[in-house]
């Protein structure tokens, strides 16, 4: 007689393909082409605002918010304001529970954003570029792909959904879990944070400055920034300004010093050698993608 016992795991969801693997980058005034098919598409608004349109209704969703389009759904994408950015993968998976969460505005909250954030790092891991090809018919394996990469790709597609249907199931807008004093003090913090960064793109702000004017310490600050958002204050404030250096690349308006000065770089240099470690690229690399494509 056995003495011990296994207890069989229940499978609630399984991602059995991946489709595709995108990151748009959207001009002023784009439109999409609308498409239906017979598998899930998730898209993540990394930056701006856009209207995404699910059969015959539209919705408004921005930056830091998620749209999932079911199976056989006529959907498409539309620019809203001068620029936008955004993940999109596309999978095959059997799961009923699923309708609760597609077709509406998703937002996605600490835990949610850094497995997006995981999720398109390690398909960049997996997949080759480029990522921004609308007619991409199959996805192609990098040769050097890390061991067990393709899993590790499944496990945390199939944990965002799986966060995600349990949302839905709480009652009101927010999950009981950040109604948790602590997490809606933390998440307060980071709120103001980001507002205090997103008004100062254009100017020069420091970690001490920021902890100056919300009057916390500057270990506190970072240690809750960090845990909410996977990534330190200044880091997200170098990647805010490369966000807005893209957009006024896309424009075709002004000289990379000219940028530089706007964003208020110390230097060309220092904005060119900032834009690089961010993007992989340098900014007239960019640019010249950008004038290759119609949607960027």
């Amino acid at each position: 007689m056995e003495y011990y016992k296994r207890t069989a795991i229940e499978n609630k969801l399984h991602i059995a393909n991946f489709i595709s693997f995108h990151y748009f980058e959207y001009v002023k005034e784009f439109e999409g082409i609308g498409e239906s098919h017979n598998f899930w598409e998730m898209v993540y608004i990394d930056y701006g605002n856009v209207k995404v349109v699910s059969d015959d209704r539209e919705y408004y969703v921005s930056s830091g918010e998620g749209f999932l389009h079911a199976p056989d759904e006529l959907h498409n994408i539309l620019s809203v304001g001068d620029f936008a950015s955004a993940f999109i993968i596309s999978f095959d998976c059997e799961c009923e529970e699923l309708k609760g969460v597609q077709s509406r505005v998703l937002k996605f909250y600490g835990e949610e954003l850094q497995i997006v954030k995981k999720l398109y790092a390690a398909g960049q891991e997996v997949f080759e570029g480029p990522y921004d090809i609308f007619d991409q018919q199959r996805l192609k394996l990098k040769k050097d792909a890390p061991y067990g990469g393709m899993q590790e790709l499944k496990n945390l597609m199939e944990l965002l959904l799986l966060i995600l249907i349990r949302n839905s199931y709480m009652k009101g807008d927010i999950p009981d879990k950040y109604l948790d004093r602590d997490f809606a003090n933390e998440r307060m913090i980071v709120d103001k944070v980001i507002k205090i960064i997103l008004s100062s793109v254009y100017t020069k702000v420091s970690l001490d400055d920021i902890c100056s004017r919300l009057s916390f310490s500057k270990s506190y600050i970072l240690k809750v920034f960090k845990k909410q958002m996977g990534c330190s204050v200044m880091e997200y404030y170098n990647q805010m300004k490369i966000k807005e250096a893209r957009r006024l690349i896309s424009e075709d308006k002004y000289t990379y010093t000219q940028i530089a000065r706007l964003l208020n770089f110390s230097s060309v240099h220092h904005f060119s050698s900032s834009f690089k470690q961010i993007t992989n690229m340098t900014p007239s690399g960019y640019q010249r993608s950008v004038k290759n494509r119609s949607v960027i």
